[in-house]
């Protein structure tokens, strides 16, 4: 099932750092920049431009190479070591025609280079390119960032386990440091320990906090390894982390769980986090000292648990500021997946001049000498991206792009145009037929590979992003489902809320957001204790405060999200009441936006027709839609908005089968 990404229009533009010491460069560049819809903030030499970026965070720097005072190369490597600068692409102009110049250029931190004369075609796919990746990054930050929240806010419910997950990753971050892992070695050590609980989604609440556990309970909160691992692996950037969240209860001598892997089987990093989370367990279950936790932890590696070195490294490390790296046995050169390279092209030397291009980089070349052919490879085995010649005999180039932007499995395959032919026209319509990048013969190898890692990364984020969506929907859905009252709840809310706005008129687009928010409206109640939200009797002030916050952390929670920002308003303001005295914000009448009090009346009817802890039956139908009348009369409802929900659901029910659309789902199987 795959979610739509939900967006609203924004009149902001991208802003671009253009840097060049030639006033008629610079003057040439923004009219480029602005003509294709950017802001363009103009530097001229590399000093003015490390002075500007923090100020105006532009998407992309468009950076000169040849300038007095602080050269491009220096003003690349100066901005892409500071924190604020290491995400901003860097596209780099230059006349210098050497391989070695290109590298260089590389080295520094530039994402890509340009040769002087600039084609403006190319410069315009290259920046595009670029902000996409940079964009795309960011989007995928901040769903990981949604995820490890909706995992740290189950932990929370559990006194016991209260701050669990960021003591074990602030060890294996030690420990990895202690190491001397690279930056991205490590980023996936911290964000897998982060993650390495998320399977307790799958087990039930009254396991998580109960006093004494049977075998059989054990062997069901064992299984959050596994039902993690189903949760994380079908997304490609959250894949590295798979071996973490699955495997973190291994033990060297095969007696850990859930696959009985033994010795060098466990991957290091799935170790350092098992170690990490062993030495909380034993610090915090049985409220030890550091040191005699550390002690227990020696004592059980020392048996076979775990490698001996690692739990001494860990010792030292937290001994430690700033851990000081050690040379282990440990840390083994990693090998790479091949990249599956489709080089279509009705020319043999050029097929051949590709493949030995490219086979050099450790990518698999799998070659076609017609559109037609082409599509017969695709159908038949995997291919990451496509090299592409336009003008071929059978099926040329612009036929077989636009066959495959037609068909939705390849709408995100990367697509580089390789021609000898300089005509601007036919480079446009290939841009227009949805060609990512064009590169002419003869090809510069660094060039070609530049191009292809850039692409393979967008093609990645799309991916992911798509995914991760489904999964914070999926991980929302599957929260609600624990609690027998609120199971299906959002679920029905998003569908029938969807119905209704289609009834009144909204746009398709404008349905398929609010089913959307339908979806997560309650997601903030992942951060309420469960014996309030089911409690029987009246609940206190203090207690009430508590619930009452959901809608405000559920907004929270999701904000980061760029492609969810269209849903906050619904996710915050689905309590507030007509008259005024709902929450959080006590907005009454029509200043409570149009979609809300619609999605506010749909949930209030689902509550009302399913059971529920503070009343002793769910209502019927006919006696749902006469209360929300009443209610509507005494000022809490739109009272226009409720008949014409009367008058959609009539004198029936809603058939949830018929109005029902696919949801996301957590595979915890």
């Amino acid at each position: 099932m795959t979610m739509a990404v939900v967006t609203e229009s924004t009149d902001e533009r991208d802003v671009v750092l253009a840097v060049d010491d030639n006033d008629q460069n610079l003057q040439l560049l923004e009219e480029y920049l602005s003509s294709w819809g950017y802001d363009a903030v103009l530097a001229r030499d590399g000093q003015e431009a490390i002075d500007l970026y923090p100020k105006h965070d532009p998407a992309i720097i468009v950076l000169d190479v040849m300038m007095p005072n602080v050269d491009g190369y220096e003003a690349c490597a100066r901005i892409k070591s500071s924190p604020g600068g290491r995400t901003i692409p860097i596209l780099m102009l230059t006349a210098l025609t050497g391989t070695d110049d290109k590298i260089r250029a590389l080295e520094c931190g530039a994402d890509d280079f340009l040769n002087k004369p600039i084609n403006r075609e190319e410069l315009r796919t290259r920046i595009r390119s670029l902000i996409k990746i940079r964009n795309l990054r960011k989007e995928l930050d901040s769903s990981e960032n949604i995820i490890m929240a909706l995992t740290s806010a189950l932990e929370s419910k559990d006194a016991r386990t209260a701050g669990h997950v960021q003591r074990v990753t602030n060890y294996a971050a030690q420990l990895a440091a202690k190491l001397g892992m690279s930056a991205e070695e490590k980023e996936i050590v911290v964000k897998g320990a982060m993650l390495h609980d998320v399977g307790m989604i799958g087990v039930p609440d009254h396991l998580l906090t109960a006093n004494t556990l049977t075998d059989e309970d054990r062997i069901l909160i064992a299984d959050h390894t596994r039902m993690g691992a189903s949760i994380v692996e079908p997304m490609v950037t959250f894949n590295q982390f798979m071996p973490i969240v699955r495997w973190h209860h291994e033990r060297l001598d095969g007696k850990g769980y859930p696959d009985g892997l033994k010795g060098n089987e466990i991957p290091l990093e799935a170790q350092i986090v098992g170690i990490a989370n062993r030495f909380d367990e034993i610090q915090h279950e049985h409220e030890l000292p550091q040191a005699e936790a550390l002690a227990q932890l020696t004592a059980e590696a020392e048996s076979g648990a775990f490698d001996v070195e690692l739990v001494r490294l860990l010792a030292t490390s937290l001994q430690e500021d700033q851990p000081t790296a050690v040379m282990t046995k440990h840390m083994l050169p990693r090998r790479a997946p091949k990249t599956r390279v489709l080089c279509v092209d009705d020319n043999r030397l050029n097929r051949e001049l590709v493949a030995a291009t490219i086979e050099d980089e450790g990518m698999h070349v799998i070659l076609a000498e017609n559109g037609r052919e082409a599509l017969q490879v695709l159908d038949r085995e995997p291919v990451d991206i496509v090299l592409l010649d336009l003008v071929m005999p059978a099926q040329d180039g612009g036929s077989t792009l636009k066959i495959l932007r037609a068909d939705r499995r390849y709408e995100f395959l990367p697509v580089i145009v390789l021609t000898s032919h300089r005509n601007s026209q036919m480079r446009q319509e290939a841009i227009v037929s949805g060609a990512d990048d064009f590169i002419s013969y003869p090809l510069n190898r660094l060039e070609l590979v530049t191009r292809i890692h850039s692409l393979l990364r967008i093609k990645e984020y799309h991916a992911d992003l798509e995914e991760t969506q489904n999964v914070i929907c999926a991980l929302a859905l599957a929260l609600e489902a624990k609690d027998r009252y609120t199971r299906g709840h959002s679920q029905r809310v998003g569908d029938l809320a969807r119905k209704f706005a289609l009834y009144v008129g909204l746009r398709p687009a404008d349905a398929e957001r609010i089913r959307i928010a339908g979806l997560l409206h309650d997601i903030g109640k992942i951060a309420v204790p469960e014996q309030l939200l089911n409690k029987q009797g009246p609940l206190t002030r203090e207690e009430f405060m508590r619930v009452i916050d959901h809608p405000v952390i559920g907004e929270e929670m999701v904000r980061p999200l760029t492609t969810l920002s269209s849903v906050l308003k619904l996710i915050r303001h689905h309590h507030e009441r007509y008259d005024g005295r709902g929450y959080p914000d006590g907005l009454r009448g029509d200043t409570i936006p149009h979609e809300v009090r619609l999605l506010s009346i749909v949930d209030a009817y689902d509550a009302l027709t399913s059971h529920r802890a503070y009343r002793p039956a769910p209502l019927s139908h006919e006696a749902a839609l006469a209360t929300l009348r009443r209610e509507s009369a005494g000022g809490k409802w739109d009272p226009a908005m409720v008949e014409q929900f009367s008058a959609m659901l009539g004198a029936t029910a809603p058939e949830w089968d018929e109005i029902s659309r696919p949801a996301p789902a957590l595979r915890l199987a």
